[in-house]
């Protein structure tokens, strides 16, 4: 039988290290109303949560390795079926509240982090990636695959939309859907939680008159490119060389005379021919219609911070996740897993902060795999005082700052791949499950002349 210990000394010393970042309180305080039922009578409540954020943190590690980082020594080590009933039990949408309920903006004010900012509005991005499910039945249901006219993709696939703070690279609401479901569609339950003291900086997948005019209804500013195929007639040009114009809700709108939406129009390119995309026309839509509040060329320097999601979503699918896909069998374990990554993505975005902060530098110019490196490097130190956690905190964030990178260079390669590989034979649905052989394979060799 398991031994009973007090609350107090249930926790490794690794977990009370990694406490200070995502406190027992603030789990307690915004999923206590969940968490009233044990879900496993041999794991405590808090550990399974952590458990679930562990997989996030430690993904090449199994069920096992993990809870032993977690769990006190002296506890009898739980069998991986075990721990993973007890995932089963506890609802993706528990862990979904826990993370609406901690993540929050890490930048305070204009004034103490003006890197996160734009004239006193902060910046803020959305955007959408796809991460690999196991190839189930129940997954290829629930999330849908790519497919072509000959064959259906290797895998099952879950898109997450994220809106993410540029200046942190925090990803802080966020909405999981299916392969299916466009990014658009995704978006639209996203926009709710903007307000008119932020910039949304979003790429040409965005710029479609839905998002636009729920924006302009929530007077959000924005500034997203669309596609240069797209009529915007000129209305007024500016000294900057923008104009206004009108955007129409419908494809027939401005044929019909139908009221439309006032914006801005910037469209412009670059005759440098020894970087990417030399000549090609870009065009941003904004809400911004002061040209002489905001210049044009302000903006358009302003439109590349919107990379700084690209990035976030490499930190938390390639260096995070190691680039591995999810493990979990089933729709709702795999949505419990997201929710998990992403909660371990902001304790290392939190700490990175924290350091930055020590360095008096941006948090864009902290290593981000430097800092889990260190993170991974200390957490066998911690001792069980609580003084020592403190002090260890300390000592992992002083480090953290010392990961500091040189200042961003020019982007110079372009944006192509190589040639691909030579075809592959594709592995169809009636692949799945083959028979097994009958006996040994030596009581089955022919020989032949």
């Amino acid at each position: 039988m398991f031994q009973t210990v007090s609350a107090e000394l249930k926790d490794s010393a690794r977990l009370r290290g990694l406490k200070c970042v995502l406190s027992q309180k603030t789990i307690d305080r915004s999923i206590g109303e969940h968490l009233k039922t044990r879900y496993c009578k041999r794991i405590d409540n808090q550990q399974l949560v952590w458990l679930i954020v562990g997989l996030g943190l430690f993904p090449g590690k199994k069920y096992r390795q993990i809870f032993r980082l977690f769990a006190a020594p002296w506890l009898l080590m739980p069998s991986s079926a075990t721990l993973t009933m007890a995932r089963k039990r506890l609802a993706a949408s528990v862990i979904e509240h826990l993370c609406s309920t901690v993540i929050k903006l890490l930048a305070i004010t204009p004034q103490k982090h003006p890197f996160a900012f734009y004239k006193g509005l902060r910046l803020m991005g959305v955007d959408g990636t796809l991460l690999d499910c196991p190839d189930t039945d129940a997954n290829r249901k629930a999330f849908g695959r790519t497919s072509n006219q000959t064959s259906h993709g290797a895998f099952p696939k879950a898109r997450v939309v994220s809106l993410c703070e540029l200046g942190t690279r925090v990803l802080w609401q966020n909405v999981i859907g299916t392969y299916h479901q466009s990014e658009q569609t995704l978006t639209l339950k996203l926009l709710d939680f903007l307000t008119p003291a932020m910039l949304l900086l979003a790429d040409r997948h965005f710029g479609v008159a839905p998002i636009i005019y729920r924006l302009l209804d929530k007077q959000v500013p924005f500034l997203i490119r669309c596609k240069k195929g797209q009529v915007f007639e000129v209305e007024k040009v500016f000294a900057d060389g923008s104009y206004l114009s009108t955007i129409y809700l419908g494809k027939n709108d401005r044929r019909l005379h139908r009221p439309g939406q006032r914006i801005r129009v910037i469209r412009y390119t670059h005759r440098d021919p020894n970087r990417p995309g030399c000549g090609e026309v870009h065009v941003l839509l904004t809400s911004l219609l002061d040209a002489d509040e905001y210049p044009a060329i302000e903006l358009i320097e302003l439109y590349h911070v919107r990379w700084e999601e690209e990035i976030a979503f490499s930190e938390w699918k390639v260096h995070l996740g190691e680039g591995q896909m999810l493990r979990s069998q089933s729709p709702a374990m795999v949505r419990q897993e997201i929710w998990g990554k992403l909660l371990a993505h902001y304790i290392l975005r939190t700490l990175i902060f924290r350091s930055a902060e020590v360095a008096e530098v941006e948090p864009l110019r902290i290593s981000f795999t430097g800092a889990l490196d260190v993170l991974m490097a200390r957490l066998p130190e911690i001792k069980k005082s609580r003084v020592k956690t403190k002090q260890w905190l300390a000592n992992l964030i002083n480090e953290i700052a010392d990961e500091k990178l040189p200042p961003r260079a020019n982007r110079i390669n372009p944006r192509k791949i190589k040639k691909r590989s030579k075809a592959r034979p594709t592995k169809h649905d009636s692949d799945r499950l083959p028979p097994r052989p009958n006996g040994c394979f030596r009581d089955h060799v022919q020989m032949s002349i």
